[in-house]
C-alpha cells in the first residue's frame, strides 16, 4: 500500500542481483523484448527499484509489462525537455504519465491501491459486531471514507510536479473536503462524543500527511500510521453503538457494563472492545510490510523477515490468551495460519520473479486479503 513520489524512468535506475557489469540502457531497451524489459537484462534479476514512476504504477496495478516503446517515448520527452523542446513534450504526454489508465484525472478520484477498500470497512464492522450499531454510523461511515478519499486527493496534489497535474487533483480535492467537513459537521453536532478520539487520530493523521508532503505517501511509516488510524474505527463505532458511554476513551467507570464479552466471560465493555481494535491494528499493520515484501521491496530480506517476526509474535500472543479463555481458539489459529502466510506466499512470490515466471498481481492479493479479513471477523464474533 505504500510508495514514494514518482520519478520519470530515465531519472532512475534500477539494481540487479548479479555482478556482471551495466550494459548500455539503450541497447538492452533495443535487443530485449517486453517481458524482459520489465524484469531487466536477461539473467539478472531486480532486487531493488528506486523511487517508482508512472510507469510502475501501470505495471502493479495491471499486471501488463511496460513496453519498451512506451519508455523509449518517455526518454525522447525527457531529453527533450531537458534540450529545450518543451512545447513539443507538452503537446504529446504519455498516457501512463499523465493519463493513468487512459483516463484523465482518474487517479486523483479513485484510489488504486487494492488493499484499501477492506481496510476501510473491516474495523466499522467489528465495532457494529462489539456494540451493535446506531443510526448515527449513516453520517459517520461516509463522513470517514469522504476524509480517507480527501487524503487521496491530497496526496495527489501533493504529489504532482507540474501545474497541469496539480489542476487535475484540484476538483476532488475540492469536492471530498466539502464532503468531508459537511458530514463531519453533523456528524459532531449529533455525537458531540466523538470529539474525543481527535486524541488519538490526530497524530496519526499528521504523521500520514507529512510524509505525503514530503513524497513519502508509500513509506512505511506511513502506512503503518494510516492502517493504525483505520483500525481506530473499530472503536469508534463500538462507542456509537453505545452512545458514547464509558467515559474518555473507554476509561470510565462504566466502561465494563456495556455489550461486548470476551470467551471466558471476564472482559465486558470496553475491557473487550479494547483488545478487539489492538489486534484489528495488528493484523492491518502486519499487511504493510507484508504486501510491500511482495510488491515494491521484493527480495527485501529485513522488511521480509521483520513482517514474519510480528505475525510470529501476536500468534503466540494469541495462542495464549486462547488457551486461558480470553480470545477465541478459531482466532488464534487464524493467527498461526496468518504467520505461516507471511514467509510462504512472499517466498513464493521471490521464486516466480526469479524463475522469470508471472508473479502474483495486487488483484489477487487483494482477493486474498478479503478472505482472511471475513475469516477476521468471524472467528472474533462467532464464540
Amino acid at each position: 500500500m505504500t510508495q514514494q513520489r514518482p520519478s520519470d524512468p530515465s531519472d532512475r535506475h534500477i539494481e540487479y542481483v548479479s555482478g556482471q557489469p551495466e550494459t548500455d540502457a539503450d541497447a538492452t531497451t533495443a535487443s530485449t523484448s517486453s517481458e524482459d524489459f520489465a524484469r531487466g537484462p536477461r539473467g539478472r534479476i531486480p532486487y531493488q527499484q528506486s523511487r517508482p514512476g508512472p510507469e510502475d504504477d501501470r505495471l502493479l496495478a495491471t499486471g501488463e509489462p511496460v513496453r519498451p516503446s512506451s519508455v523509449r517515448a518517455g526518454g525522447a520527452r525527457s531529453a527533450s525537455a531537458r534540450s529545450g523542446a518543451s512545447a513539443t513534450s507538452s503537446t504529446t504526454p504519455g498516457p501512463s504519465a499523465a493519463r493513468p489508465g487512459g483516463q484523465p484525472g482518474r487517479r486523483a478520484w479513485l484510489p488504486n491501491q487494492h488493499g484499501a477498500h477492506y481496510m476501510l470497512l473491516l474495523p466499522p464492522i467489528m465495532g457494529w459486531v462489539v456494540g451493535g450499531f446506531s443510526w448515527v454510523n449513516l453520517l459517520f461511515i461516509p463522513a470517514w471514507l469522504g476524509a480517507y478519499l480527501t487524503y487521496w486527493a491530497w496526496s495527489q496534489w501533493a504529489r504532482a510536479r507540474s501545474p497541469r497535474r496539480r489542476a487535475l487533483a484540484l476538483p476532488p480535492l475540492a469536492v471530498y473536503t466539502t464532503w468531508t467537513a459537511l458530514l463531519g459537521v453533523v456528524t459532531l453536532a449529533v455525537a458531540p462524543y466523538l470529539l474525543q478520539w481527535v486524541v488519538l487520530l490526530a497524530p496519526l493523521c499528521a504523521i500520514a500527511l507529512w510524509e505525503s508532503w514530503r513524497g513519502r505517501e508509500r513509506s512505511l511509516l506511513s502506512g503503518l500510521a494510516t492502517t493504525a488510524a483505520a483500525a481506530l474505527m473499530a472503536a469508534i463505532t463500538y462507542s456509537l453503538g453505545v452512545g458514547g458511554r464509558g467515559g474518555f476513551l473507554g476509561l470510565g467507570a462504566d466502561a465494563t457494563s456495556l455489550p461486548g464479552v470476551s470467551p471466558n466471560g471476564e472482559l465486558t465493555g470496553w475491557a473487550w472492545m479494547w483488545p478487539v481494535t489492538a489486534l484489528t491494528a495488528a493484523y492491518f499493520c502486519g499487511t504493510v510490510p507484508y504486501i510491500k515484501s511482495m510488491i515494491r521491496e521484493r527480495f527485501n530480506r529485513p522488511l521480509l523477515a521483520g513482517a514474519v517476526a510480528w505475525h510470529v509474535l501476536v500468534a503466540v500472543a494469541t495462542v495464549s490468551l486462547a488457551r486461558g479463555g480470553w480470545l477465541p481458539v478459531a482466532h488464534a489459529a487464524l493467527w498461526v495460519v496468518l504467520a505461516v502466510r507471511s514467509l510462504a506466499v512472499p517466498l513464493w512470490q521471490w521464486h516466480l520473479v526469479r524463475a522469470r515466471r508471472a508473479p502474483l498481481r495486487p488483484r489477487t492479493m487483494g482477493v486474498a486479503e478479503i478472505v482472511f479479513c471475513l475469516l477476521f471477523v468471524l472467528t472474533l464474533a462467532i464464540h
